[in-house]
């Protein structure tokens, strides 16, 4: 029972303690809201520098309608005391601005205005603009009783204001905040022109093997043997629902190889094959091959891009075999193109070795993205490999257009 006082001691000296820290914090907390220069709540929430939204606006815009795209929504002033509201922009974080690009003095206001205006003052052409790109609209509101920046605050080591006087919680969605509002893009999807999934031709069984023409080390064009599995489709037709023909060839690849050039027979051509994965990405049936011991060129149909279309694609997917892959090991995949200046090559992968490693084991997409002014594809995928686990599947080829 002796030691018991001192431990009371102990406690209450440790509540004296915390008492003089909580009396501190709350004198700083005081001595800055005194500060009418520093007080950002007083700013917003008595001094009233504030514009909203009636209704939260459309902020994300087709990319590839820049050129008509339409932002436009209504202003009020729930303080009913701003003189005006100014704009300022910013493309990127600041790579362009444009200072009070508009100025409106009277409320309620629907504010109306093209993409294309904007991006024309910002001196940034249609075509730049990508799809992680943003566009900011800073507000400067003034009243009676002063100019209010719709920057975020920003105190620096002396608590000194460097930013605005929008705090971040004023610019909420639910507060319609009109004060700093960004605007973005999103890509929509594409609609099928032509394509194949490889899903026509007759396949046969797992380990059936496409027996070659000529010498194993020849380059030449390869020919469909009597069965399955085909290296070679004629199309049946030219509309969305008709598969793509293609054509295979063999190059003889110098080196490749440490056991041999050129096969005889291997597992070659369209098949049906669930080994290393559980589904294709479209049907149940794609392009194989694996031990070339050389490169194997497939050419696919011409597909034309409807009159009128400025925006298309191309993409399909491609599974490489999870091992270890060499310096001469890999896929080159291009697209042979017309526009209206004529015959251009449209590059869609180049990768080998280290590369293809990297992301095997797994269905991989290579997509060109929206691509303006495109008459026609062609596409063309070379895989080359020199062992049997270097294996490639090919599925799901599309040649696509905008929705509209």
């Amino acid at each position: 029972m002796g030691y018991q006082p001192r431990r009371v001691h102990k406690i209450t000296r440790k509540l004296v303690n915390m008492y003089r820290k909580v009396l501190w914090i709350v004198a700083l907390v005081l001595a800055l809201s005194c500060d009418n220069e520093n007080n950002t709540l007083e700013d917003i929430a008595f001094k009233g520098g504030y514009i909203t939204f009636v209704e939260a606006p459309n902020l994300s815009f087709n990319i590839l309608k820049v050129d008509s795209e339409v932002f436009t929504a209504t202003l009020q002033d729930p303080n009913q005391n701003a003189s005006s509201y100014t704009l300022d922009v910013l493309y990127k974080d600041g790579e362009a601005v444009i200072e009070d690009y508009i100025e409106i003095s009277s409320f309620p206001y629907t504010l109306t205005f093209d993409l294309s205006d904007v991006l024309e003052a910002l001196q940034v052409e249609e075509t730049e603009v990508e799809l992680t790109d943003r566009i900011t609209f800073v507000a400067t509101v003034v009243t009676p009783t002063g100019t209010f920046n719709g920057r975020s605050p920003d105190f620096d080591f002396n608590y000194i204001n460097q930013g605005g006087q929008t705090t971040d919680r004023l610019k909420q969605s639910e507060h319609n905040n009109a004060m700093e509002f960004t605007i973005g893009f999103y890509q929509p999807p594409g609609v099928k022109i032509r394509g194949t999934s490889f899903e026509e031709p007759a396949v046969a069984g797992d380990e059936d093997v496409y027996n070659r023409n000529g010498t194993n080390d020849e380059t030449l064009d390869l020919i469909n043997g009597p069965s399955p599995p085909y290296v070679d489709y004629v199309a049946q037709g030219s509309g969305p629902d008709n598969e793509l023909g293609f054509d295979t060839e063999y190059l003889a690849i110098p080196n490749i190889s440490t056991s041999s050039l050129g096969f005889s027979e291997e597992r070659i051509g369209v098949m049906s094959l669930f080994e290393d994965y559980e589904q294709y990405p479209d049907g149940v049936q794609g392009f194989h091959s694996e031990d070339a011991d050389g490169a194997l060129r497939i050419t696919f149909d011409t597909v034309h891009v409807p009159e009128g279309q400025n925006n298309s694609g191309i993409s399909f997917e491609v599974f490489f075999g999870d091992t270890s892959w060499e310096d001469l090991d890999g896929i080159h995949a291009y697209a042979n193109i017309t526009t209206d200046n004529g015959d251009e090559v449209l590059e869609l992968i180049n990768i080998y070795n280290d590369d293809v490693e990297a992301v095997a084991g797994q269905w991989m997409e290579v997509n060109s993205g929206f691509q303006k002014g495109i008459r026609s594809y062609q596409l063309v995928v070379q895989i080359q490999s020199g062992a049997t686990a270097e294996s490639f599947d090919l599925d799901n080829i599309i040649v696509y257009e905008a929705e509209d």
